[in-house]
């Protein structure tokens, strides 16, 4: 039987400096249909008053840690998971929103999981949203069709990580198996958290949208672009023997390109950028992301995130 102080599903929160956007959060989540969760906040070190918000909101359910030192974002999680007790794991970042049914229809589709499979991750679609309004959906290419699930470490491999955090939720046994994330990840330690289930585990997707991902200039992904890609890299080196030599030598261009973008257009070194264009990366891929780029800003007026 289910201990009465372990919930169903224990929901993480990692903050630094988040007062801005945090508030809204906690109302998407204190605003589910489903109740039996617990939350996780781990707060590394904010001095703009995010410890006092959370405070503020007195509820049986919140459990505040502060992170005795500045960490990296994988040590926050690692924290902030040694002090769950759910059975589910679910991720919410501090300026992310969940619509009120996530929780609800992720359990839902747990449920109704055929008996002896082993279950490891149910995301579920996402949509983003800006100041300018919504931004369509997170995942374009997935844009109308069904997003992947079952055996999927491949898919993670070749196509990058498809699962927005704000939609995951990892089961405690597939946690424990493969934790914890590699301290140094600062910015990719979701892409290896969701590898690692993958490989040992199947994964289900609720193919309705459940999630908003904010996109401002202030987030992790818009501010540190290259780290975030070597980190994608490092990650495919670890499983690089899941997927065949010539995509494996593929997606290490592709990832080679980004980089080369990053010293084109965030440092202006564009004689370093064009020498790994050509040594490194591919040429057609970087024309047919500029080609993209350009569809989804001048012709469909939104530029979705991946």
């Amino acid at each position: 039987m289910k201990a009465a102080d372990s919930p169903r599903v224990s929901v993480i929160i990692n903050t630094f400096n988040s007062v801005r956007l945090l508030g809204p959060t906690l109302d998407s989540l204190f605003g589910q249909t489903f109740t039996d969760w617990e939350l996780i906040i781990w707060d590394n070190q904010s001095d703009d008053g995010t410890v006092a918000l959370v405070r503020s909101r007195p509820d049986p359910r919140v459990r505040l840690f502060e992170a005795p030192r500045r960490m990296t974002l994988a040590e926050g999680r690692n924290g902030a998971l040694a002090q769950a007790r759910g059975e589910w794991l679910a991720f919410l970042d501090h300026d992310d929103l969940w619509l009120p049914h996530k929780l609800q229809a992720q359990l839902d589709l747990a449920d109704t999981s055929p008996a002896g499979e082993e279950l490891g991750l149910i995301y579920a679609r996402t949509r983003s949203f800006s100041a300018r309004g919504d931004e369509g959906e997170m995942i374009y290419r997935y844009a109308g069709r069904p997003l992947p699930e079952g055996r999927i470490l491949r898919v993670l491999l070749e196509q990058g990580c498809i699962i927005p955090l704000v939609s995951a939720m990892v089961h405690r046994r597939a946690w424990e198996r493969v934790g914890p994330i590699p301290g140094h990840y600062r910015f990719a330690e979701d892409y290896w958290l969701f590898a690692a289930v993958a490989e040992h585990f199947e994964v289900r997707c609720v193919q309705a949208d459940c999630c908003l991902y904010r996109v401002h200039s202030g987030s992790a992904t818009a501010t540190s672009k290259e780290l975030s890609h070597l980190e994608a890299l490092e990650v495919l080196e670890c499983w690089r023997e899941h997927i065949p030599p010539r995509t494996y030598r593929r997606r290490r261009r592709v990832y080679h390109t980004l980089l080369a973008v990053e010293l084109l257009l965030k440092r202006r070194r564009f004689g370093a950028g064009f020498a790994k264009l050509l040594a490194q990366g591919s040429v057609f891929f970087f024309f047919r992301g500029c080609c993209a780029h350009l569809i989804r800003t001048c012709i469909v007026g939104r530029r979705p995130v991946s």
